[in-house]
């Protein structure tokens, strides 16, 4: 699979959750309390890559949005494409990489964010089924 590439690994899995709103719930194993670009697998296909947006958003922060419908439509539009694969009986898997930010980059005084500096490239370069594409 192609995220193994770039260094992402499994750190969880969705799964159906009737009493929730958005029928669905999620598991992690690891990085709960990290900040992550994450991605959802479906039979080792990327479907969707995203990113803890802020500083201090975790992984499992992150999750709960989807899992809550909390925010913006694409938290609705992308639990209800979880569910859907959920409800065809196909895993849906949590993949994530947590960037070496010891590693520090700038531009003049300014520093790169890269948990969000590698999600545009990576959606570019893997064209997620999930992702709207521009």
């Amino acid at each position: 699979m192609e995220l193994n590439n770039y260094g992402f690994s499994k750190v969880g899995e969705w799964g159906l959750e009737k009493n929730l709103k958005s029928g669905i719930t999620f598991k992690l194993d690891k990085f709960m309390k990290e900040r992550a670009i994450y991605a959802f697998v479906m039979n080792d296909e990327t479907k969707y890559i995203g990113v803890c947006e802020s500083s201090n958003t975790t992984l499992e922060d992150r999750m709960g949005r989807y899992k809550s419908l909390q925010g913006a439509g694409t938290n609705k539009r992308i639990a209800e494409k979880i569910r859907d694969c959920l409800k065809r009986e196909r895993a849906v898997k949590i993949f994530a990489l947590k960037p070496d930010l010891l590693l520090q980059f700038k531009y003049k005084d300014v520093n790169i964010d890269l948990v969000k500096g590698l999600e545009n490239p990576l959606i570019e370069k893997l064209r997620p089924e999930w992702n709207i594409q521009k």
